[in-house]
């Protein structure tokens, strides 16, 4: 988690194996619950076996690229993982700390290394962390609440001199959810709803962006075009994904409308690349994971800290709205310990 934000090379050099890497990893911290749950027949090692098997089969249909058999099927163990794994109040407090402390160097010469998009989402992040920081830490911390705010602001002010869009959206959202919990945590399906409009919504925000672009034309915010070229993209991975909607059109498909594949989307890269039965099993488990967190915040006495995990997550999906970020490494980790922060945060 440190190391992907404090130097470029060492992020470009890691990424490259980073998703065999998590696999193998999580391979060996859910193998201790394998066991049990293969003899209670449990339903999210089912979903997340599924998710593995017809990855490999699809991508070997598709022509695909090895390494995209990873995304799914890390996000898959990702979801199965954080059903078991529990955090105690100290591995909380490393786990902030380890999320918020690159942030001391960024202030000086890292963050010129980084093009503005990925600076802004580092900056987002560290600022989440940072917040839960503040609330696992157990010694007296007077304004704790003060704190939050303006370690938020502060973020939100660097991610506007950034002009990283995708990271003030994802920092809007992270408050329109957070203040969600505040007036409608008692409300399941308000609260699944936002959990559909964060993942299938991603999806159905292509189409509708597509259709903006085309009525808009061009238009300018913050010295950038509002409508970047994702919808050339967008719709040439439509009219290709229509040929093989089952398979996906896998990770070897050359895109004509820009220099090399990449979706800008998260889930609709999973659909497209992996196909619609990969893309439902994807969104089950995400559904049952986010539901973990919904229960835990709404049997339990209220957490600050739990509250801003949940909502941390939710700001990596609608994040993802844009780019891949919570699918892919290294941003799938910290997806996973804000999931554990929201299943297993404690007062």
């Amino acid at each position: 988690m440190v190391t992907s934000f404090v130097n470029q090379n060492v992020y470009a050099f890691t990424v490259r194996y980073a998703s065999l890497i998590i696999f193998a990893v999580l391979g060996i911290i859910v193998l201790p619950y394998l066991k049990g749950d293969i003899a209670e027949k449990d339903t999210d090692l089912l979903l997340a076996i599924l998710t593995m098997i017809l990855s490999l089969f699809f991508a070997v249909l598709s022509h695909s690229g090895f390494g995209a058999v990873f995304i799914p099927s890390d996000l898959a163990l990702i979801c199965y993982a954080t059903k078991h794994l529990t955090l105690t109040d100290r591995s909380l407090t490393y786990l902030g700390f380890a999320g918020a402390c690159p942030v001391i160097l960024w202030y000086s010469h890292v963050r010129w290394s980084y093009n503005f998009n990925m600076a802004g989402f580092a900056f987002m992040l560290m600022a989440f962390f940072a917040m839960i920081l503040t609330g696992s830490i157990k010694y007296p911390l007077k304004h704790r609440k003060f704190i939050r705010t303006i370690i938020f602001l502060t973020a939100f002010i660097l991610s506007m001199l950034y002009h990283s869009r995708t990271a003030m959206f994802g920092m809007i959202m992270f408050i329109i959810v957070y203040l969600f919990f505040d007036a409608f945590m008692g409300n399941r399906r308000l609260y699944y709803g936002l959990f559909v409009a964060a993942t299938a919504g991603a999806v159905v925000f292509t189409w509708i962006y597509i259709r903006l672009a085309d009525a808009a034309g061009d238009m300018r915010i913050l010295y950038k075009d509002v409508f970047s070229g994702r919808q050339a993209i967008w719709t040439e991975l439509w009219e290709a994904f229509s040929h093989s909607p089952l398979t996906g059109i896998g990770s070897g498909y050359e895109l004509k409308s820009f220099g090399i594949f990449e979706v800008h989307n998260g889930m609709f890269d999973i659909l497209t690349v992996h196909g619609m039965v990969v893309f439902c099993l994807v969104f089950s488990m995400l559904w049952r994971t986010f539901g973990r967190a919904y229960a835990m915040e709404k049997d339990k006495t209220p957490d600050r800290t739990r509250r801003i995990a949940i909502s941390a997550a939710f700001a990596m999906m609608f994040t993802s709205f844009f780019e891949n970020f919570f699918t892919v490494p290294p941003y799938n980790i910290f997806f996973m310990t804000f999931l554990m922060m929201a299943c297993t945060a404690k007062e």
